[in-house]
């Protein structure tokens, strides 16, 4: 079909946008990088850092533990979703979708008002008489982890939901025939046909969760840096562009690594072609 008729000037726009947008900053991330230390010294120097160091372990496991709260709000949404009657399904399906639609800032901004001293939150828990003071969630990671669960979730639902739908009907009706009990349908049939979705979403949570930098930005405190916080100080503030170069190509390296491997073993990519 190619022959004759042009159509393969059409992949020129999206390739050029490809380079313009994608590897051209790429490789002049690796250029800066490695521009002091060479190559091997790039993936080397930033261990050298202390602050990087903590950094990586606070990040690893702050990003475990959202994967495993959003695992679990998002199975009991995606059934929730699944089973719901049409009318409730639509309004849940809108709200999921709604953080989409709002930008991520303003998301982070909502959270930031909510948890800030004297704040959304310390007025409602002062209204129910919960609470006499400051609740002292603001920039802490009490305060942290929900707002990046309810950032995640729809990452996680979206492949749990897939999974949920491809379920065969005539499974759920041959498990009532032999008189299963909803809760044991839910329990013997749903639930384990979820693996592969809720593997899936777990993978994308936590490494979305790697690099994730607003919502840490504005809601982490000094003394909880996230990697990409990190990064953001050593650039912005510091102006250290080879340092900050450096530990962006390791956290580019560790979390592509840890998707291809993943998506090696639990095919993640399968997954979306249920959309």
């Amino acid at each position: 079909m190619w022959d004759g008729s042009g159509a393969r000037w059409l992949l020129v726009p999206p390739a050029v946008l490809l380079v313009l947008g994608l590897a051209g900053p790429l490789v002049a991330v690796v250029v800066a990088g490695s521009a002091g230390h060479g190559p091997a010294g790039m993936f080397a120097e930033p261990f050298r850092s202390g602050l990087f160091l903590r950094a990586v372990w606070r990040t690893l496991w702050m990003s475990a533990l959202v994967t495993a709260c959003t695992w679990v709000a998002g199975v009991v949404y995606a059934v929730a979703l699944g089973l719901a009657p049409v009318w409730l399904g639509r309004v849940l399906s809108g709200v999921l979708f709604l953080t989409f639609w709002v930008s991520l800032l303003v998301r982070t901004y909502g959270w930031v008002l909510t948890l800030q001293p004297a704040g959304a939150l310390d007025g409602l828990a002062k209204a129910l008489h919960l609470s006499s003071g400051d609740l002292g969630l603001y920039q802490t990671t009490g305060g942290l982890i929900p707002a990046m669960v309810h950032i995640m979730l729809p990452y996680m639902v979206l492949p749990v939901y897939a999974s949920l739908r491809a379920i065969d009907p005539a499974h759920l009706r041959a498990a009532r025939s032999l008189g299963a009990s909803e809760p044991l349908i839910v329990r013997k049939v749903v639930l384990p046909a979820l693996r592969s979705g809720s593997a899936a979403g777990a993978v994308i949570v936590f490494v979305m969760s790697l690099g994730f930098y607003v919502t840490p930005a504005f809601l982490g405190g000094p003394n909880g840096q996230l990697v990409s916080v990190v990064i953001g100080t050593e650039f912005g503030r510091l102006q250290n562009l080879g340092g900050a170069a450096a530990m962006g190509v390791v956290l580019l390296a560790a979390t592509l690594g840890l998707y291809l491997l993943a998506d090696r073993f639990l095919k993640i990519s399968d997954q979306w072609e249920r959309f």
